[in-house]
């Protein structure tokens, strides 16, 4: 019997022992489950900081609560962004208090709330987000007079220019108003108000003032700054050579151009620079014709008559030339005719670039690299202009790399950030993140390609006034002419552009 006790005794020791290790392990496995953090993106190591974009952060009253729309942007020690392949889950807090996810708000009195974000011990920047009492058809927050989507650049030529203007109206939550539900407010053009603002005739030159006015308020007052035209009437004529490279495929095939394709592609070519091409897209306000043009180069460096006017075909093993590589500079410097009698203009395939070009020569001094362009074969009117733009000074209007600049230091060009630059259809944003419509020669895609505008022209024309190594026979206005033209010794270190 005491040893049947000892047992009974011994077995609920047992059960208590392993009733407690399960409650144990249970509330073990509870308490993990609930300490379990939500798992990170690959990458997200290298997250120092993020900041929240609302897609809205201005409410007007009304009854009930609000779900917020927030995107986060993430940065690494640098201020780079970082992309994640999702979004990790983040605790909110709006006034310091935790909130919902997505958080929420309440609409029914005028409030400024301060929301941040938290995700592990990374907490984001604080948002701002306000709840106002007004009429959201007619509150304006700000207004601005612009340039209209033309051209951003704020400038005309006197009795010839024809100017787009915008008054940009931003509601209540800072966005602009569409024009059918803007506001009633006039814009002022000289100092009087416009009923249009579209084609608005520039008939002055000098400092123009715009402005829009609301009311009793006026916006900042902007500057169209009009100049009269130069006179152009000159028209500059320059004698050009198409060196056709081929590998003795026939006369006549896409890799060895005919004779009447060559004159056709000058003849569209002097057609734009005389103005003289009519255009379905429009043009630059700004715009102006260079009133130049190629003509076909009739006697070879020998003397003699060319067979074909303009054209010397050159026979190359090679059936391609590498953009970026010294040797193709090389062999164009090699090959080229006398600069001062000839606009030297290479046909060949080449790898890596649409066509390129060297920038004029800065004196008269021994020439040790090519001077001229390049083009494919493809023979494309607009590779053709720009090109020539290059051979004559012209940067592009753009800049490259991190920061947005001042690409040619011309004032009256578009400048952007080809790199950074935003686009929707045929627009591209400029410097301020606006968008324009891009009608300049010396543009990247996308833009129509078929304006120049005045700073640009009188840079190509004072080129030719100059005439280092051009083939330039008259001497207007007592211009330096070059010496004579003596082949160097190569340079590789000058390189050409696109």
């Amino acid at each position: 019997m005491i040893r049947q006790l000892d047992f009974f005794f011994y077995f609920r020791k047992i059960q208590k022992i392993i009733f407690g290790v399960f409650i144990s392990l249970g509330l073990l496995f509870l308490n993990s489950c609930g300490e379990k953090e939500d798992p990170l993106p690959e990458g997200f190591d290298f997250v120092t900081d993020f900041e929240l974009i609302p897609y809205d952060s201005v409410f007007v009253i009304w009854q009930g609560t609000h779900e917020l729309n927030l995107t986060p942007k993430f940065f690494g020690a640098f201020g780079d962004e970082i992309t994640l392949e999702f979004n990790p889950s983040i605790q909110y807090f709006i006034d310091g208090k935790k909130s919902s996810n997505p958080p929420r708000i309440p609409l029914h009195q005028e409030k400024e709330f301060e929301l941040y974000g938290k995700i592990g011990r990374i907490k984001s920047k604080t948002l701002k987000i306000r709840v106002i009492d007004v009429d959201p058809k007619t509150y304006v927050s700000k207004f601005k007079a612009s340039m209209a989507d033309s051209t951003k650049a704020p400038y005309a030529i006197s009795g010839r220019s024809f100017v787009d203007f915008n008054a940009s109206i931003y509601d209540y939550r800072g966005k602009e108003f569409p024009e059918n539900e803007k506001p009633d407010y006039k814009f002022f053009f000289d100092g009087k108000v416009l009923e249009s603002l579209h084609r608005v005739p520039v008939l002055r030159s000098g400092e123009i003032p715009f402005w829009v006015e609301i009311g009793d308020k006026k916006s900042e007052v902007e500057i169209l700054f009009s100049r009269e035209l130069p006179d152009l009437s000159r028209k500059y004529s320059l004698p050009i050579i198409f060196h056709i490279i081929h590998s003795g495929q026939e006369k006549g095939t896409t890799e060895n151009p005919s004779q009447e394709k060559i004159i056709e592609l000058l003849h569209e070519t002097n057609e734009w620079l005389q103005g003289r091409k009519s255009s379905q897209l429009r043009k630059g306000h700004n715009q102006v014709d260079p009133n130049l043009e190629f003509f076909p180069a009739l006697i070879g460096p020998d003397g003699f008559p060319l067979p074909e006017p303009g054209i010397n075909r050159v026979f190359s093993e090679k059936n391609s030339y590498l953009y970026g590589d010294e040797k193709t500079y090389k062999y164009l410097f090699d090959n080229m005719w006398d600069p001062n009698n000839y606009v030297n203009v290479f046909v060949m395939n080449v790898d890596g670039a649409g066509g390129f070009a060297f920038y004029p020569p800065l004196s008269d001094e021994k020439l040790s690299r090519f001077y001229g362009f390049v083009i494919t074969k493809r023979l494309n009117t607009f590779t053709m202009i720009h090109e020539a733009g290059h051979f004559l000074g012209l940067p592009h209007p753009f800049s490259v790399g991190k920061y947005c600049l001042n690409g040619d230091g011309f004032m009256d060009t578009d400048s952007y950030n080809d790199d950074t630059k935003k686009t929707k259809s045929l627009f591209k944003t400029n410097c301020d993140g606006e968008y324009f419509y891009p009608t300049n020669v010396m543009d990247y895609f996308p833009s129509v390609h078929n304006s120049f505008t005045l700073d640009q022209v009188n840079k190509m024309r004072s080129t030719i006034d100059i005439g280092y190594f051009l083939p330039t026979n008259v001497n207007p206005n007592g211009r330096s002419q070059s010496k004579p033209w003596v082949r160097g010794v190569f340079d590789p270190g000058v390189k050409p552009i696109e």
